[in-house]
């Protein structure tokens, strides 16, 4: 009885033993050979590949694809610049709209009870002219916002002015792309949207009874645009808002972590090489990040390539 339970025993730890190597997640084994460390702009770099692994993913030392920023946030010093695209068009009320700003305004009170600013002349372009259609819309270049704020805690909220006198054919207001771009002085390249238009949380304001005679013609906003309408012919006076979230001062741009390019998941057939060409001399620190991964865990390791490029 006693030998039967050692053996047993032995049985059960040899079946437990196998299953934990079955499922046990094999480390990935990859050799990277290059023919060559220094290369010329435009040449084409073959990586080449001996072994294989679930995962391969490529990072070449260039700006935004860089290991070392893998797992770390790109975080910038930034000014703000304010842009959008403007447009009139399709009337005869040549002044039918005005962007401003407040600091004091709280958010759900009525628009008129806040102290609103216009910007200085010159801030932005506008159409000169009124259009045919939202395709004459202008840019209306960046202007520094920066000055606006009173502190990093009180928010600024902006604020188009609409109007359509009674009796005037009413021309349409059309804004899209309002945005905030963090503008990274030390290198351009880093910029990138703080505020995008949805960000910005537009919403459009205006009395119903101004527009009895308007049907379905109505200011509204969407997903891209900001559009002051109503009925061509107007016949009763209209004034209205659109109005946005509030916006906090933020001295820094976040373009998140680096993405690496994928050459292999796991559904892909095994790869022999890989192939790049960088377009700027320098060093360079190529990374591929090697990984296997199953229901039973992940393993990974990241193998480093120096390479010299040459103008």
């Amino acid at each position: 009885m006693k030998r039967f339970k050692i053996l047993s025993g032995l049985i059960i730890a040899t079946v437990l033993m196998s299953c934990k190597k079955e499922y046990t997640v094999k480390e990935p084994s990859l050799n990277i050979n290059l023919s060559k460390q220094t290369y010329k702009v435009g040449d084409t770099i073959t990586f080449d590949f001996d072994g294989d692994a679930d995962f391969i993913t490529f990072y070449s030392g260039t700006k935004l694809n860089d290991f070392q920023f893998a797992h770390k946030e790109r975080i910038y010093d930034a000014e703000m610049l304010l842009s959008f695209k403007f447009a009139k068009y399709s009337g005869a009320n040549a002044n039918v709209a005005e962007l401003k700003y407040s600091t004091d305004y709280n958010g759900a009170g009525a628009i008129n009870a806040a102290t609103w600013l216009p910007f200085p002349t010159g801030a932005f372009n506008y159409p000169t002219s009124i259009g045919l259609s939202s395709a004459d819309a202008v840019n209306s270049g960046n202007y520094n916002i920066n000055s606006l704020f009173v502190d990093d805690n009180t928010p600024v909220y902006f604020c188009w002015f609409f109007n359509t006198p009674a009796g005037v054919q009413r021309t349409q207001a059309y804004i899209d792309g309002f945005k905030i771009f963090g503008n990274v002085t030390s290198d351009p390249s880093l910029s990138g949207d703080i505020y995008t238009f949805g960000d910005m949380g537009f919403k459009v304001l205006y009395d119903p009874i101004q527009f009895a005679d308007s049907g379905t013609s109505l200011p509204n906003v969407n997903a891209t645009r900001i559009l002051w309408t109503g009925l061509f012919n107007n016949t009763i006076a209209k004034e209205g808002y659109a109005v946005s979230a509030p916006v906090l001062r933020k001295s820094t741009v976040n373009l998140g972590p680096d993405k690496p390019i994928v050459i292999k998941s796991v559904s892909d057939p095994e790869s022999s090489l890989y192939q790049y060409v960088y377009t700027e001399p320098g060093v360079y620190k190529a990374a591929f990040v090697i990984a296997n991964s199953s229901v039973y865990g992940r393993k990974e390791i990241v193998k480093e390539i120096e390479i010299n490029v040459e103008p």
